[in-house]
Order: structure tokens, then C-alpha cells, then sequence
């Protein structure tokens, strides 16, 4: 007798780590707009930035920080349309 497959649901987080692993952009870019965190740690005490350099996905890696920046970008109130059309608006930045 067979046992029935579990199907497992990965909360915006755990994708996160799960992307950043296998260096999946796509899916990063779609999570900023999701409730999850940048800078949180998995089990290993790993961001997700950290797991995708030591994966070796750097496109991946690029991919978050410009997430990340978006992220802040939205906490601001801010587009990505109405930040360039702000000409005299400051760069916003971020330490890693």
C-alpha cells in the first residue's frame, strides 16, 4: 500500500531562499510585491543574497539588491515611473 504524496505549501520566504538557490530571477522580481524579507536568514543564517553567491548566481544576486531597492522604493511611496520623473529626486540607497 501506497502512502498518499503531501503536498507542501512554501510561504513568500521560504520561495525566496528557494529561488536565490537556483537562481531563479523571475520568481524574485515577482516576490517584491509579496510580504517578504529581503534580509532574513534561513536555518543557516543565510539572506538570500547570500545563498544565491554562494550558488553562484551573481545575475541572481544583482536581482535582489534591485529588489530590495524597489521594496524601499514602494515603503516611500515611490513608482519606478514617478521616481524617473522626478528629475531633481536623489538616488535612493541602501547599505547592503
Amino acid at each position: 500500500m501506497t502512502q498518499p504524496s503531501k503536498t507542501y505549501a512554501f510561504s513568500a520566504q521560504e520561495r525566496l531562499w528557494q529561488a536565490a538557490a537556483a537562481g531563479d530571477k523571475a520568481t524574485i522580481r515577482g516576490l517584491v510585491f509579496d510580504n517578504v524579507d529581503f534580509d532574513a536568514r534561513d536555518e543557516e543564517d543565510r539572506t538570500a543574497f547570500n545563498i544565491a553567491t554562494q550558488n553562484g548566481h551573481a545575475d541572481t544576486a544583482r536581482t535582489i539588491l534591485a529588489a530590495k531597492e524597489m521594496k524601499a522604493m514602494m515603503a516611500l511611496g515611490l513608482t519606478s515611473d514617478g521616481f524617473a520623473a522626478n528629475q531633481s529626486a536623489a538616488p535612493i540607497r541602501k547599505a547592503v
